[in-house]
């Protein structure tokens, strides 16, 4: 016997991690990866006693074998001596890895077997008809296989298992069966299970008088012809006595849901979620005593809720959610203490939430978003509370609220929300009467596991867990369970590293300011925003980040990232990055290289920032070509050259701000390229208040220098201009400055400062008159200063280092040892008094930013809107449920 088990194994595969030295056939391998039930497998013992092996007591044989799970990898064999057990009843292969190998015929020898297991195996191919031989067989499962059934075989295994009272087929392919084969599997069937199988064309609902049916699962067959319910079937239904579970979730029933529900007072679990039914539903709950999931979601029922289902005392999840129920909640209920999941959303229920929602012991999600009901929550009664109820905060195994977009009141303190201590997700946005304020001696309320919190068209709008005192490391075991994420702001805190970025559908990641080291993580493909800035990250930028199909800010900056920028930064996996780049700020790191050239594919591009590097090249020209490139900054870096090759096809046509400064640029500053800056000559009209560069959520910034002092705008207003030219070794042109410079009518910020220019200061400049802030220090310019309009508000710093010139504001005299005229003094820092209003406006103000301290979280505004955006550039992108809901079945 020890020799017929061995070779049943060692039959099974074709290659070999282990071989051993027995008198078997040279084919007969043995290859396994992780041993779990057959390590205690060994050929010098008695084979019944080995885990998963049963044998009979009289005659020693083996008639049951399991070493399902055990991580056996190989290919089936026909010739395998698993089939010369001839007594074998008993039979599970489940969960090992046959190599889409196909099921050998040689099955329908084992004509003793009652119970076959080959699920999730990754067996392939059609199920050969010899395997419906197995006349004993009660039990039948195949399911999580890529295997297909002809309309023939399915006949032949109804025909002939007339003893099988369990047949397990989920995701097996039968598209090619019709559906009324089943109308003759024997009526001693107690499990079916026909989920996610692609089944097309009427469903027999005579299958609904088996009466000894246990188990019916069709989820998920929406290619299913409309099957309503009849008269006949609701009848039938009232003698499925026995029936524990019936899902018939996304399967396109119809009709009416049948009263006779009410008599299967033995089911646990019922679930008839996206179907079309229509009508009242019937108040038949009262009598299930056993229930514990139900779920009515998704269909087009009218009426009020039937009563009765808050009265059952098993249940722990409760769905009606998208069902067009009206009505109003009960003002008490008797059941629902197990309940732990309850979501109501998308109806039309309407008067005031009741209080028992918040007295539930096992609660731990709750949904009444989008109907309508209005506040305050009753009852009130506490003192300090305002209009929200005590028990309310004492759910402390609630992880997740939504009460959004209804017509509550009240006010919510912070306090309060403390007590939820696994509160993690909680929506009472478009609620326009809640308010949530700080408690008055409260100083470091924090709420541990929050990460989701959504306070839209109320008085605050987003909760995220910047601005906190995180420490440590996301490590993979916390990433687990944030499948579900969006948005991830983590920024403003202590964290060291990332050894896995949480969730994989992830629309925007911002981890600025924190202390990590290490590499550059790899981040999720759907990414939108990719903020990782303010590090001590090393490494290269790896070309994986050319994968993000929809990036549209790249905001690396002041890290010490090493190595060149990738080649593929323009040319991603998904054309529609190309439209949707927006921003890339790589400022502050050890780049080296050049610029790759494939960026001008990037038709959106808006702000580009490579300033503070190592990058060694020449002026990028064919930038030029890019329509909507507002911010080019290259400062402090090792580009050199003459700036040359200007023309009508690289015209930076839409460039505001440029900044070349610290560099090692020469020759002479070419004409053509102020006359193709066509955004710094027209005057904008300022119409509804300032607009600053970037979305609702990533606001850009940059670095300028003023008065030889480096400061951060936080926000670039779109209405500002600069040049900067500083530290290179420029030449004057022809002897004087281009012409075309004083026809920038919209600049505002000029810096020439520390070049080699000559020549004079041409007057067209003093018609600059929107320039605050001018620069032309440390050069070799000569003769008088021009005094017209505002030209002799600037200071002696804007001229100094300039031997050759004189006159107002310099103290050296100008022909003739005339003193320099000193303008009015009511208008001597009218300019610059401007220009820092301007950038106050700009970079410090908080615009319509509304924070709230409490504690360390920091609550901002700007939900939905630019979410909703980024979800319209994406279509496949849906908002996902922070849960797992289960669904198993």
């Amino acid at each position: 016997m020890v020799y017929l088990i061995l070779c049943f194994l060692l039959g099974f595969f074709n290659s070999s991690l282990l071989s051993l030295s027995l008198p078997l056939p040279p084919s007969h391998l043995f290859h396994i990866v992780s041993v779990h039930t057959t390590d205690s497998w060994d050929e010098g013992t008695d084979c019944c006693k080995w885990k998963g092996v049963v044998c009979d007591n009289k005659k020693g044989n083996v008639i049951g074998l399991d070493p399902s799970c055990s991580g056996l990898i190989g290919s089936l064999q026909s010739n395998s001596s698993l089939f010369s057990l001839q007594n074998l009843r008993w039979l599970n292969l489940a969960r090992n890895d046959f190599g889409n190998s196909e099921i050998p015929f040689e099955f329908c020898k084992l004509r003793s077997l009652t119970y076959l297991n080959l699920s999730d195996t990754g067996l392939t191919g059609l199920v050969p008809p010899k395997i419906f031989l197995l006349l004993e067989l009660v039990s039948l499962d195949l399911n999580l296989n890529p295997l297909l059934f002809s309309n023939h075989d399915l006949n032949m295994l109804v025909h002939n298992l007339t003893k099988l009272e369990t047949m397990v087929l989920d995701y097996m392919d039968l598209s090619l069966v019709v559906p009324y084969s089943f109308l003759n599997l024997t009526i001693s069937l107690k499990h079916l299970s026909l989920s996610y199988c692609y089944l097309q064309g009427n469903f027999p609902t005579q299958l609904f008088h088996l009466l000894y049916l246990q188990n019916m699962k069709l989820r998920y067959n929406p290619n299913l012809i409309e099957t309503r319910f009849s008269k006949e079937l609701s009848d039938s239904i009232s003698h499925l006595r026995h029936l524990k579970t019936l899902n018939l979730d996304s399967c396109v029933f119809m009709g009416s849901i049948p009263s006779a529900l009410g008599n299967l007072t033995k089911i646990t679990f019922l679930d008839v979620s996206g179907n079309m039914f229509q009508g009242q539903i019937p108040d038949v709950f009262g009598n299930l005593n056993d229930l514990s999931f139900m779920d009515f979601s998704s269909n087009n029922f009218s009426g009020v809720f039937p009563p009765s289902a808050f009265n059952l005392t098993s249940l722990t999840f409760m769905d009606f959610s998208s069902s067009f129920l009206q009505g109003t909640l009960p003002n008490n209920i008797s059941g629902l203490s197990y309940l732990r999941e309850l979501d109501l959303s998308a109806n039309l229920l309407s008067g005031k939430v009741p209080g028992w929602l918040f007295s539930l012991p096992s609660l731990e999600y709750l949904n009444l978003s989008f109907n309508k009901l209005t506040g305050p929550i009753d009852p009130i009664q506490e003192p300090n509370l305002g209009t929200i109820p005590s028990s309310f905060f004492e759910l402390i195994n609630l992880t997740s609220l939504d009460l959004s977009s209804n017509n509550l009141s009240g006010n919510i303190k912070s306090c309060m929300l403390v007590k939820l201590r696994n509160l993690w997700s909680l929506d009472l946005s478009f609620n326009n009467l809640l308010s949530l304020t700080r408690c008055s001696n409260d100083v470091n309320s924090t709420l541990p596991m929050i990460i989701d919190f959504h306070f839209s068209s109320c008085n605050m709008h987003l909760l995220d867990l910047s601005n906190n005192q995180i420490h440590g490391s996301i490590t993979k075991w916390k990433a687990e369970g944030w499948e579900g994420l969006d948005i991830l702001n983590l920024s403003i805190n202590f964290l060291t590293t990332v050894l896995q970025i949480p969730g994989k559908h992830l629309s925007i990641l911002d981890l600025y300011s924190n202390s990590l080291q290490g590499l550059l993580p790899t981040p999720p493909q759907e990414l939108y925003y990719f903020l990782i800035s303010n590090y001590e990250l090393d490494g290269e930028i790896l070309s994986k980040i050319c994968n993000l199909s929809f990036l549209s800010v790249l905001d690396l900056s002041k890290n010490k990232l090493g190595g060149t920028i990738p080649d593929c930064l323009g040319t991603f996996s998904d054309q529609l990055s190309v439209v949707t780049l927006r921003t890339v700020n790589l400022n502050g790191n050890q780049l080296e290289g050049s610029i790759p050239q494939s960026l001008t594919s990037c038709q959106g591009l808006e702000v580009l920032d490579l300033g503070n590097n190592n990058i060694n090249d020449t002026f990028p020209y064919w930038l030029g070509t890019l329509p909507h490139l507002q911010v080019l900054g290259p400062r402090s870096n090792r580009f050199h050259g003459d700036i040359q090759n200007f023309n009508g096809t690289f015209s930076f046509s839409s460039l505001r701000m440029i900044d070349l400064s610290r560099n090692e640029f020469t020759g002479h500053i070419p004409p053509e390229l102020f006359e193709n800056l066509k955004s710094m000559k027209d005057i904008p009209v300022d119409k509804g208040g300032p607009k600053y560069m970037g979305e609702d959520y990533y606001h850009d910034s940059v670095i300028m220098t003023l008065k030889g002092l480096d400061f951060k705008l936080e926000r670039i207003l779109t209405l500002f201009t600069v040049i900067d030219f500083s530290s290179n070794h420029f030449k004057g042109l022809a002897g004087n400055f281009p012409p075309s410079l004083g026809k920038m009518a919209a600049l505002e910020s000029l810096d020439l400062s520390s070049n080699k220019l000559q020549g004079r200061i041409p007057v067209q400049l003093t018609d600059l008159t929107f320039l605050g802030a001018l620069n032309l220090s440390h050069n070799n310019l000569e003769g008088q200063i021009p005094l017209a309009n505002h030209f002799d508000t600037f200071s002696n710093d804007s001229f100094g280092g300039n031997p050759g010139l004189c006159g107002f504001p310099l103290s050296k005299k100008c022909g003739n040892n005339q003193e320099p005229e000193s303008p009015p003094s009511t208008v001597a820092d009218e300019s610059e008094t401007r220009l820092v209003w301007k950038i106050a406006a700009m970079g410090y103000g908080s615009g319509l930013v509304l924070g709230l301290s409490m504690g360390y979280i920091v609550f901002t505004t700007g939900r939905p809107h630019w979410l909703v955006k980024m979800i319209k550039r994406n279509p496949k992108k849906r908002r996902r449920i922070h849960r797992n809901r289960s669904r198993k079945n």
